[in-house]
């Protein structure tokens, strides 16, 4: 019997780890092959800062315009070497993804492991991060859901920002159980300290995901261990507080730092409060999962959102097992669970009261604390001898196998989701023209397209010929461009009558070439104002 239960977890470890490995093995070349085909233009927007960071020399450009941070370290930044190195963008932020992917699935693992987790409730974990998201929104060509974009497939900031915090939560852990520091505890502490204070830089993220988090988690933990500060604690429980309060100091010390961007939020009314907590932040976490709706029952599009309910609702049931165990799980666990659910909570928070984008990306820590309770629950029934354990696992490998066919087939397999994209620079680069224009959700992309052989500036409004302050460089504009040369207008075809009419007396602008989304114009005057 004992024998026959080994050779079945074999069985179900190989399982896991080929399933991980095909996993891995697509978002390796959705990275390498596919970058341009899946990108939106805040996506695309980092290939074109990378390209301006190895031609400055410079982490942060002066002639980059940031949207709401001016990072020191990003994705951009280490794609900016394998820039410097291929001489393509898509090479280079492809390479960057793959490297910062891995890191983070190794981090995770690593994370999950040192929690208390067994190796197959942690392989499980990973699977079910890989798999489970669907795209529950196929819309402007997106096809990747979006846990993964943020993570695996053009991985930025937001996966820096998850390694950092679980790296975090083991340390904290660690010094709160130990109660000592040794010199290597030491060098670690110093790391992390450097590596929050250069994340912290970029903006509110880290604040937000890694600082508050811990600190409110320590806050409460030690009013409770002193006895409401009545007892002093002992002294080697202060490391933990220490720690946190250097996560603090380095928040503090990228205040200093300039290059962060003003991004203003206010107070919203309490029935707006309301409106956020009970209806705008449940959808915006349920999205990201790819509940969206709108699937018509009996399709294979409604079945996979029953199924996404269907482990949502088992994490509901995982978490109350959890709240009302008295034992069996051990603590650091729990501890682990409460540092996630934390950080999930002050995001919530600070989305519910403030006028702060309720983005569905916002609310990834979501995702890690499903996953990770499924990992809790495969360890809590294969101790209890339950078969339960066995069920949740097949389950996450069915599953994985079904978002295969449903969601990453196509995306793999696409060759022309962006055709009009294509067609568009393809005419810009015969033409010989190196500059055009258009709307920002159109001009990044069709400068990636095609690895950068043609930039695009970009407006707020094409009819309106302003530039638009958000991801693009002064370079790309008149006065640092002449005003006398070739230039292109890509307007898109619900826009051709507006953009006519506001050129109507300009007698250079010719219609050069227009199918099903874009109509482009060619002037031999950039009528662009930089103001």
């Amino acid at each position: 019997m004992k024998h026959w239960k080994l050779k079945r977890e074999n069985i179900l470890s190989c399982g896991i780890i080929l399933l991980l490995m095909v996993y891995m093995g697509i978002f390796l070349y959705l990275n390498m092959a596919k970058y341009a085909q899946h990108v939106d233009s805040d996506i695309a927007a980092e290939a074109l800062l990378a390209r301006e960071i190895w031609t400055e020399k410079t982490l942060t450009p002066d002639n980059w315009i940031a949207s709401t941070e001016r990072y020191l370290f990003g994705m951009p930044v280490l794609a900016s070497l394998f820039y410097g190195m291929t001489g393509s963008m898509q090479t280079a932020v492809g390479i960057a993804c793959v490297l910062i992917g891995a890191a983070f699935s190794i981090t995770f693992y690593w994370f999950a492991r040192r929690l208390g987790l067994s190796r197959m409730a942690s392989i499980v974990s990973l699977l079910a991060l890989c798999a489970l998201p669907i795209n529950g929104l196929r819309n402007d060509g997106q096809m990747v859901p979006f846990v993964m974009l943020l993570l695996f497939v053009f991985a930025d900031y937001y996966a820096l920002h998850s390694i950092l915090f679980f790296l975090c939560i083991i340390f904290y852990l660690n010094l709160k159980e130990k109660r000592t520091v040794s010199p290597l505890y030491g060098g670690y502490w110093f790391f992390l300290f450097g590596a929050t204070t250069v994340l912290a830089c970029g903006g509110q993220r880290c604040l937000q995901m890694v600082v508050l988090p811990l600190a409110a988690v320590e806050m409460i933990s030690l009013f409770l261990d002193s006895k409401r500060f009545t007892v002093k604690p002992p002294r080697g429980r202060l490391w933990a507080a220490g720690f946190v309060s250097t996560l603090l100091m380095a928040y503090l010390i990228s205040t200093f730092y300039k290059g962060q961007a003003d991004y203003v939020v206010y107070l919203l009314t309490s029935q707006e409060a309301l409106h956020r907590l009970f209806e705008t932040v449940p959808a915006a976490i349920l999205e990201g999962f790819g509940v969206a709706g709108k699937a018509r029952v009996g399709t294979v599009e409604s079945v996979m959102q029953i199924l996404v309910w269907a482990f949502l609702a088992l994490v509901g049931y995982g978490l109350i097992l959890i709240c009302r165990d008295k034992g069996k799980i051990s603590r650091r666990l729990k501890s682990g669970l409460v540092l996630l659910l934390a950080s999930l909570g002050i995001t919530a928070f600070i989305v519910v009261m403030t006028s702060a984008e309720a983005a569905h990306n916002y609310f990834l820590v979501s995702w890690f604390v499903a996953v990770l309770v499924a990992g809790i629950l495969v360890d809590y029934f294969q101790r209890e001898k339950s078969a339960f354990g066995t069920i949740i696992v097949l389950a996450v490998c069915f599953f994985a196998l079904l978002n295969l066919g449903y969601t990453y087939k196509d995306a793999v397999m696409t060759q022309d989701n962006l055709k009009e994209y294509e067609e568009v620079a393809d005419l810009l680069i015969e033409e010989g023209i190196e500059y055009g224009y258009a709307e920002f959700w159109d001009a990044e992309r069709i400068s990636l397209i095609r690895d950068g052989a043609v930039t695009m500036g970009h407006c707020y409004q094409i009819e309106d010929p302003k530039m638009y302050w958000w991801l693009t460089s002064t370079k790309w504009y008149p006065p640092n461009l002449p005003e006398q040369m070739r230039t292109a207008y890509v307007v898109k075809t619900v826009k051709k009558d507006a953009f006519e009419a506001r050129f109507a007396e300009v007698q250079d602008m010719e219609l050069a070439f227009e199918n099903g989304a874009f109509a482009v114009y060619i002037s031999d005057t950039n009528y662009i104002v930089m103001q």
